[in-house]
Formats: C-alpha cells, structure tokens, sequence
C-alpha cells in the first residue's frame, strides 16, 4: 500500500513540476539534449524514493535536475578527452610520449575496457557510475535500491579483477 502512495505523490508531483522543469532544461541544456529525457532522468531517480519526507520538494528535484546536467557535462567532457587528442599533441614530445607508450596504453585501456566488460553487470553499473559518472556511493545505494554495504562489495569485486587484470597485463 505504501509504494502506491508513493507512486501516486511522484505522480502528482510528476503532474505539477513536469512543466518548470522542461523550462530549466531548455534554459541550460546544451544544443541537441532531448529535454524530455532529462526531465524523466530526474522522475527516474525519485522513483522508489519515499518524497513524503522531503520537507522543499520542489527544492530537492530542482537539485536533482542541476545535477543531472553536471553528470552530463562530466561525462560528455571525459569522452571528448578519451575520443579527440588536443590539436597540439606530438607523438614524440618532449613529455615522453614515444610510439611504443602510446601503442602500450591503448593495449592497457583495450585490456582494462575488456575486463570491464567481464564482470556482472550488476558490479559493472557500480563501478560505472561511481568512476565514471561520479556518483557517491551513497547515492548509488539509494538509487539501485541496495544497502551501502553491497555497493561497497560491488566496488571491492569491480577493483579487485580489475587489479588482477592490470597487474596480469603487466
């Protein structure tokens, strides 16, 4: 009984802020975000939340809405890092970067991409979103609906076959 009042406030809530939030995404999104996606990002991640308790509603999901366009930003900011090189890199620069470096660290992050992909997927969306998308672990808990204890797990196994494939590589 309980999770359909709950289901039905995020309804309500979903019913009267809908509109103020497509506002301030289409104010701060950047050029080609779907602001209907971002809008249901932020309904996604109340969904399972208990909204009774949360004293400035509005408040909290106008923080949720800020902080998804932060995660966005961070992780369009890593791929164009991973995807393009600065214009002024030299493969043999000064730094040290020699052909047989940069052939050794694409071999090191094709390793570490597939040995990623190894692990259950379950360990693999912690690990994800806590280094890739910077969410707190507490934030994951609640999110994925678990204990702080079994993302911390998670986490542990995610870093442990990690190691042992880094360390397997070298």
């Amino acid at each position: 009984m309980e999770a359909v009042a709950q289901h039905h406030r995020l309804d309500e809530v979903a019913a009267q802020l809908r509109a103020p939030l497509t506002r301030f995404f289409q104010r701060r999104a950047g050029p080609g975000e779907d602001t209907e996606d971002l809008v249901q990002d932020v309904f996604s991640r109340l969904a399972g939340q208990d909204l009774a308790n949360i004293e400035n509603i509005q408040g909290y999901i106008f923080q949720v809405a800020s902080n998804i366009l932060r995660d966005r930003a961070r992780r369009a900011s890593v791929r164009s890092v991973i995807c393009s090189p600065p214009d002024d890199f030299d493969v043999a620069d000064e730094a040290g970067f020699s052909p047989e470096r940069i052939l050794q660290s694409r071999e090191a992050l094709q390793m570490m991409v597939s040995a990623l992909n190894e692990l259950p997927e379950n360990v693999r969306t912690v690990f994800c979103r806590y280094h890739l998308e910077g969410v707190a672990q507490v934030d994951i808990a609640r999110q994925l609906g678990l204990s702080l204890s079994s993302v911390e797990k998670r986490m542990s196994r995610a870093n442990s076959h990690l190691l042992h494939r880094l360390r397997a590589f070298l």
